[in-house]
């Protein structure tokens, strides 16, 4: 059984407070008129989210999530594989039995927030993973090509191009129609630290946490439409997550009828 879940910041004054100073104090603000939370660290996010699972340390992760502001509110859609606890000194947690009836040419408006990479090999034969966006960004400009316009639509084109390549749609069970909205490409750099550290050190007594590793990837919302073409592959890779960074806020796909 899996299960879907809005995570929402409490309103109350004193639970926003409890969410900055225990979890995102890094990236603290605040003003004379306002309280702000601002989630810019992915991995205080996640760690924050863990609590809402009761699992042993060396647990593989149960869920995926996505970052949502809408109003000004704060909240997070939240997929696993076992149900997350309601109490929380921070959180309001609304779940529900995420069991989906899919069927082959079913059609499906989607909303996907990915990090968009490609794998290459240096002459050493090293791999390393590279941004489809910024390789194609360096290529217009060793071309010569450094004027906006041109940049950007060869970024938009390579962004298509990686989730609509046909191995991805295969592998995922669908095909995606190439009319996509493309938006909030953002570049995450961040580390870890000593106090993040220790707390994952403490709760995974089998692989101690490097000291001050950078963690930097990107990632970009996508919005378009697709076409289930095998079920059962498209709602196990939904369960798993699309690309990378999944710890991070990015693979979870929410979906609805297209109608």
């Amino acid at each position: 059984m899996s299960y879907l879940s809005r995570v929402t910041l409490k309103s109350e004054l004193a639970a926003k407070r409890l969410f900055v100073t225990e979890q995102i104090r890094p990236q603290y603000k605040s003003s004379s008129q306002t309280e702000k939370v601002n989630t810019q660290n992915p991995y205080r996010v996640h760690q924050a989210l863990w609590q809402l699972f009761d699992l042993p340390p060396n647990s593989p992760r149960p869920f995926l999530y996505r970052e949502y502001e809408q109003g000004g509110q704060l909240f997070y859609y939240v997929l696993s594989n076992i149900k997350p606890k309601t109490d929380h000194p921070y959180f309001l947690v609304q779940t529900k039995a995420f069991n989906p009836q899919f069927f082959e040419g079913q059609r499906l408006v989607f909303e996907l927030r990915a990090n968009p990479v490609v794998t290459i090999k240096d002459d050493a034969g090293r791999s390393s993973r590279h941004d489809v966006l910024m390789q194609a960004k360096k290529s217009m400009i060793n071309q010569g090509f450094d004027d906006a316009y041109s940049v950007d639509q060869a970024m938009f084109d390579a962004g298509v191009d990686w989730i609509t390549e046909p191995d991805r749609m295969q592998s995922w069970g669908v095909a995606i129609h190439p009319n996509l909205e493309l938006s909030a490409y953002t570049q995450h750099q961040f580390r870890r630290t000593k106090e993040d550290i220790a707390q994952q050190n403490q709760a995974n007594t089998s692989k101690k946490a490097g000291v001050n590793k950078r963690i930097q990837f990107s990632s970009l919302d996508y919005a378009g439409a697709l076409e289930i073409k095998d079920a059962a592959l498209f709602y196990e890779q939904m369960l798993q997550g699309f690309g990378k960074q999944k710890a991070f806020g990015c693979g979870l796909m929410l979906v609805r009828p297209l109608r």
